[in-house]
């Protein structure tokens, strides 16, 4: 007979201390998901744990500490939480980075390639055995965070995607990179879905943070300006995310762009077959560099 903590079923999400993710770790504490935190600031993250467990004392709480630019550290974070007794129900790939400076990662990756869309398809890669389970059960859930930057942008810039000359914030290379991470979910459903497991892209929508009113240098001066104003509070943009995370809904489909609690139409670059291939083998290549 198994041990009941080899049947748990973990919740993992990145970047958890910041913005919206703190809000909807709230709410995941709130229905009792076994949590697994992974940041790279270990005092915040603790300070995060700390917290929750004054609200819910038996609550499951693990914390694994990553720099989601450096890929030797997100493999290392894969296989801590690959060593964790029962499987993954759900993954939220939040963490993500604006900026207006350039930054290099130790592999020599632009910090919003690294962050933004490389952290995430290194995390699903490493994790999707531990989200598998047999078919008939509920789905596995993956949740790339996509972003409203995308909408309207024509191409996906690959040739530029991993370093490019300048680095251009919100607008330019932030969309780009979300625009990235949200093609990953038609470009990774079916292989997923062999293993039944669904991954959406889903817009958290404007969100009042300090990424977005705190000074950020990736922000157009004029959008800054108006986001403590316009953008919403990042519990009610958490809370259509987690619901949005649901594998009932949306007609229980997968591969899919969702906005607001709407199943969207896919940004057209990321309707594109070869883009999407190219984009994957991108990806692969940039794990192994």
């Amino acid at each position: 007979m198994e041990h009941p903590s080899e049947q748990r079923s973990w919740t993992v999400i990145t970047g958890s201390t910041g913005g919206i993710a703190t809000e909807i770790v709230k709410i995941l504490a709130k229905r009792g998901d076994a949590l697994v935190l992974v940041n790279r600031g270990e005092s915040r993250a603790k300070a995060q744990r700390d917290d929750i467990l004054k609200a819910y004392p038996e609550l499951p709480i693990e914390l694994v500490m990553a720099d989601f630019m450096d890929t030797t550290q997100l493999s290392a974070a894969s296989e801590k939480i690959l060593a964790l007794p029962g499987r993954i129900d759900a993954l939220y790939n939040n963490s993500g980075v604006l900026t207006g400076e350039k930054v290099l990662s130790a592999q020599g990756f632009e910090s919003h390639f690294a962050v933004n869309t490389l952290a995430p398809f290194i995390l699903i890669r490493g994790l999707a055995d531990k989200m598998a389970r047999p078919e008939g059960e509920t789905p596995g859930m993956i949740v790339n965070f996509s972003s409203s930057a995308v909408k309207g942008l024509k191409t996906l810039d690959l040739e530029n995607l991993t370093n490019p000359e300048t680095v251009g914030g919100l607008m330019t290379t932030y969309a780009q990179t979300k625009l990235a991470v949200t093609a990953l979910a038609p470009a990774l459903a079916d292989e997923l879905k062999q293993k039944n497991i669904y991954i959406r892209a889903i817009d958290p929508g404007a969100t009042r943070s300090k990424m977005t009113t705190g000074g950020n240098s990736g922000m157009p001066k004029v959008i800054a300006w108006l986001a403590p104003l316009v953008f919403a509070a990042a519990d009610r943009q958490a809370a259509k995310i987690v619901d949005s995370a649901a594998p009932d809904a949306h007609g229980g489909r997968t591969g899919i762009f969702v906005a607001n609690r709407k199943e969207r139409a896919m940004p057209a670059p990321a309707n594109d077959q070869k883009t999407r291939e190219a984009l994957v083998s991108l990806l692969a290549q940039a794990v192994k560099a």
